[in-house]
């Protein structure tokens, strides 16, 4: 199923490049090892357990505390990362933070994860929401490497995934649904309750912001979104939080983001502030 899965969206990427902001044409050019779960192309990272953990795990204490390794979400993520010699790295904890504020303002029964990575949003969904319908609408490379870090794992959302082909695709009682770009409009009249876009809509062309949002207003959803503030792509696209398309949504609540602030590496000066400002809100197209 996998490897079906994984041809057909081989034979889309060409569908999916008109999606593509100066940002990911630079990221996922012509020898992008895309194909690699462990490849790290501006999509989040995937850590192998080793025996530099414990300094990991010393530097993120640094910067995010002690409780988030003590929540529910960490303790399920560790679960299944434990099964696959995966290392909870800062970009899964930064979606536990994440999925422990949405369970304290929603509980939908359907959700779309819009530009996920390594599988940290559509597992941190499953995990948080274990009876949602999830959708997953991404690149077609980034689709094939959730896909292959999918295959590694051995839970329900594995179990049962299907891949849109077309607009005119039926709609099948699974789990998890794969969408590439070029189709995201089949998520038009879904009535999905949650749409979710964690630093990827600062990565998009304007237009595919605005498409997203058409989107999410249509389904009359509510919406997690956490990105920066500003941000300048490669191409000179210009991305501004407060000028994504909000009118006629009700603010639940609206800030800086506390936990997408700083980040860290294994060398000198080790704790690292981001390149600018990260906000998050979580809003609702009533």
């Amino acid at each position: 199923m996998f490897d079906e899965i994984n041809n057909k969206l081989l034979n889309n990427i060409v569908k999916t490049n008109k999606n593509k902001s100066s940002y990911w044409k630079e990221h996922l050019r012509d020898n992008a090892d895309f194909q690699n779960p462990y490849s790290h192309l501006g999509f989040g990272s995937y850590t192998k357990k080793n025996i530099k953990n414990y300094i990991h795990n010393l530097l993120a204490r640094v910067i995010f505390g002690n409780n988030v390794f003590k929540t529910k979400m960490y303790y399920a993520y560790k679960s299944v990362f434990d099964k696959i010699n995966r290392f909870i790295d800062v970009d899964t904890i930064r979606h536990i933070f994440t999925f422990e504020k949405l369970k304290e303002h929603v509980n939908p029964k359907s959700i779309c994860v819009i530009g996920d990575g390594k599988i940290n949003g559509i597992l941190g969904a499953h995990l948080a929401f274990p009876n949602a319908k999830i959708y997953s609408v991404n690149l077609s490379e980034t689709l094939i490497n959730d896909n292959m870090i999918l295959e590694k794992i051995d839970i329900n959302l594995k179990k049962s995934v299907t891949l849109i082909t077309d607009l005119n695709f039926p709609t099948k009682d699974k789990i998890l649904t794969l969408i590439p770009s070029n189709l995201k409009k089949i998520l038009l009249n879904k009535n999905i309750e949650l749409f979710i876009n964690i630093v990827s809509f600062q990565e998009m062309a304007p237009d595919e912001v605005k498409e997203y949002f058409e989107i999410i207003k249509n389904n009359k959803s509510k919406l997690y979104c956490c990105n920066r503030q500003y941000k300048k792509l490669p191409g000179g696209e210009e991305l501004y939080f407060e000028k994504y398309p909000f009118s006629n949504s009700k603010k639940i609540f609206w800030e800086d983001c506390p936990w997408h602030q700083k980040f860290y590496s294994l060398k000198p000066p080790f704790i690292h502030n981001y390149g600018g400002n990260i906000r998050h809100c979580l809003v609702d197209f009533l």
